[in-house]
This record gives C-alpha cells, structure tokens and sequence, in this order.
C-alpha cells in the first residue's frame, strides 16, 4: 500500500467521521455511563468486522485487529481514545449540539473516539501492512475518580495479547489544525482532591470570647500547610496547592460552628505527593490543637503523573514530523492538568500527544471544558492521518 492510495483511504472515509464524530457529540453521557456510547462504538466495529470486546471494566471497548504475516500473540501496539463527557451545559449554536441538557463533549472525547473508529476501519482494511498487531482501547470515566484507565487496566487489556506501548492524542485548541504537540519525560501532573471539615464553637459575632470561629482556623490551616508544602518541596519537583472553595454560612453577626475547605494538590513525584498528604494532615492536627477545633483532612487520591516514554516519544516525534512536516511539530512544556492515560504510564511505555483543532483564522479558540468549546472537523483527518502513521510504521 503506498501513502497515496492510504491517504484516499482516509479521505473518502473523512466524511464518515465527521459524522460519528457529530452523532457522539449529540449524545453525550456521564462517566462509567456511556452505555449509548459503547453500543455506537460496537456498531460501527461490528459494521467492518472488527474483533472486539464490549463492557470491559463496565461500558469500555477492546478492539483488536491482527497482522496478517504475524502470529496472534505477537505483542501488540495500544491506541486509545476516552468516550465520557462532561457536566457543562452547551452554548455553542451548531447542527449537532448536545441534545443532553447539562452535559458536553467539552474535552473532545467525542473527537477522540471518532478518530480511534477511523483509524480502526482503516487498519482492518489493511492488516497485511501492520508489522504487528493493534489494540484499541475506547474507554469509560476519564474525567471521574478513579479513572478508567485504572479499571481498563485491572481488566486485564494490557494483556493477552501483551500490549508492549501505548499512544493516545487529545484536543489541543491552542495549535491550528495540522499542528501537533508532544513533551519526551515528565509532561502531566498527578492529581489529588483535598476536603476539609473544621467544626469550631458558634456564636454572636460580638462576643468572640463564647466563640471558636471556623474561618479563622481555615485560613490559619491553609496560610501553615501552603508554607510549610512551600518550603520541604525539593526545588527539582513541579508543584500546586490550590484552595478552590470556601464555605462557612454564618452572616454579619452570626459565626457558624463548622466550615468547609476544597482544595487540589498536584505534582510530579510520587515520594513528594505522599509526605505532602502527611503534612496537610499533621498540620491540621497543630492548628486545630492550638485553637480547640476540630480539623478533619480526607484526601481523595487520583491520578499519577504522566510521563512520557522518552524513546517512544521521539519515534512518534520524528513519524510525525515525517507526516506533517517539522515546521507544525512542536515541542510542549511541562502541564499541571492532569490526564488518566497517566496510569498506563507507570505499566507500559507511552506516548500521549497533543491535536490541534482551533481554525486557521481563529484567535483565541474556547479551552477545553469550555461551554462553547468546539473543533475544526478537519482536525480529525488529521488526527486519523497520525494515528495511522503511528500505527504503520
């Protein structure tokens, strides 16, 4: 198969996708609920008499499709796509608007899934070029603790067969389409969420001697953890403590007895996240000594750090450069967003990159998670062109 005749492949399938693509962004659903979801991605698989696999870890596909010239537990290549949504109510104003009130593809997991589908197609088409066999991997709950990749994974679909390396792509509306970004190393963050209950001693505001507000020992308790998190955190190691809400409901003259604190803590080291869960909590327990509360610190772990195979990466690098040329190749740094393909990461090899999909014209395109996030559909023959690459060579 020559790349002429493998991109009017491509194209003539082009349309198709951008109509997966619209049906699966019409239909959005919840993570660890994508049962709709799952069923359209068997459809469409069964349709091209692709092997597969539904309900794996509760509404996941396992696709797989073997080379021809090799034997069937040659170990394998896994692509991989996300297929949940978001809880984002949508205010763009197109054809194929989400019909779910409330919900989203604001994080191109429709985008995704439909170029993971395309790609598929065009691998069955075309297993006697496969040089080993590929498993593809649309899975349930991206965006929801515990991930649903760390479920994927304890369901076995890194092996039989073996999957050796793993490569996934994601949305990238800061890059025009045509343009891809990739990080060798460390490039994501691990992710934990912090909740906090103070229950301090309620009262009137006027008599602060009756009261223990729970305020003041919230702010104390954020004020000592981000100082001393600031100062033990070794200066190699990226790092985020962020308090994002809040909420005592007293009023001008009434302290409330309890309050509530959330927060996030994210980094890139595994040793340094787990004394940071230490600290948070032992220096709950100093404050709430010192002012006679109560300070209660549940950590809800949840993703680890993403670090992309350095090898695996440059490989990908310098197919993709092959492919769309070295000028739309870009070198990403560091994020503190975090990302659940993470978890293949501490098992396999991987390389996770980034799709551009804002328009050539457009200055500054909504960021994912966006109400009026939306792509450039030729991003996604784009899409299929790299992955297919990848794949191949």
């Amino acid at each position: 198969m020559s790349p002429e005749q493998l991109q009017a492949q491509i194209r003539a399938l082009a349309p198709q996708i951008v109509a997966w693509r619209r049906h699966l962004h019409m239909h959005p659903e919840p993570s660890f609920q994508e049962f709709e979801t799952m069923e359209f991605v068997s459809s469409v698989l069964g349709k091209y008499e692709i092997q597969h696999q539904k309900e794996v870890a509760g509404t996941g596909v396992v696709a797989y499709i073997a080379a021809t010239h090799h034997d069937p537990q040659t170990p394998c290549l896994g692509l991989r796509a996300d297929l949940d949504a978001l809880p984002i109510q949508e205010q763009n104003e197109v054809p194929y608007k989400s019909q779910v009130a409330g919900w989203m593809h604001a994080c191109g997991h429709d985008v995704h899934t439909s170029i993971l589908l395309g790609v598929a197609v065009v691998l069955q088409a075309n297993r006697e070029s496969l040089k080993r066999p590929v498993k593809l991997i649309f899975q349930p709950g991206e965006e929801q603790n515990p991930g649903g990749a760390s479920l994927m994974i304890k369901a076995g679909v890194l092996e039989n067969p073996f999957v050796e390396e793993l490569v996934a792509l994601h949305v990238y509306p800061e890059m025009q389409v045509g343009q891809v970004g990739l990080k060798e190393g460390l490039y994501m963050a691990s992710s934990d969420e912090i909740h906090v209950e103070i229950e301090g001693v309620g009262g009137h505001g006027a008599l602060p001697e009756r009261f223990v507000n729970p305020i003041d020992v919230g702010i104390a308790w954020m004020q000592a953890a981000r100082q001393l998190v600031e100062e033990k955190c070794p200066k190699e190691v990226p790092q985020v403590l962020t308090f994002g809400r809040f909420e005592a409901l007293g009023s001008t003259n009434v302290v409330s007895a309890n309050a509530m604190i959330k927060g996030t803590f994210r980094t890139m080291n595994e040793h340094w996240r787990a004394e940071v869960k230490a600290i948070l909590k032992e220096t709950a327990a100093q404050v709430s000594a010192a002012f006679g509360a109560s300070i209660e610190v549940k950590i809800g772990e949840g993703y680890p750090f993403l670090q992309n195979d350095l090898e695996l990466t440059h490989k990908v690098k310098i197919i993709l450069e092959k492919e769309l040329g070295t000028s739309n190749v870009t070198q990403l740094g560091l994020r503190m967003t975090a990302e659940d393909f993470a978890f293949y990461s501490h098992h396999r090899p991987v390389c996770f990159f980034r799709l551009g999909t804002s328009k050539p014209d457009q200055k500054a395109a909504p960021a994912v998670h966006h109400p009026q996030f939306d792509i450039d559909e030729n991003a996604l023959e784009v899409g299929v062109k790299c992955m297919l690459a990848i794949a191949l060579s």
